[in-house]
């Protein structure tokens, strides 16, 4: 477990968890992607169990790395 620092800068890059690569949840579709509750798995917040929507975000946030970006 990395422990939670305070003290780092994340910025104001936020974003919803829907669309972040540390959202795991399983859903059958866009629309669904809203009201689907799932873990957030981000290193520093695993230990705390988050349940979250995929309309919540927060400053953790970092987008999915599509299969096409990543090969470049």
């Amino acid at each position: 477990m990395s422990e939670f620092s305070r003290i780092d800068d994340h910025g104001d890059d936020r974003g919803l968890c829907k669309s972040c690569r540390f959202w795991d949840a399983e859903h059958d579709g866009a629309r669904e992607e809203d009201a689907t509750v799932g873990l957030c798995m981000h290193a520093e917040l695993t230990h705390f169990s988050l349940q979250v929507s995929g309309h919540c975000g927060c400053n953790r946030y970092a987008a999915v790395l599509l299969a096409a970006a990543a090969g470049k």
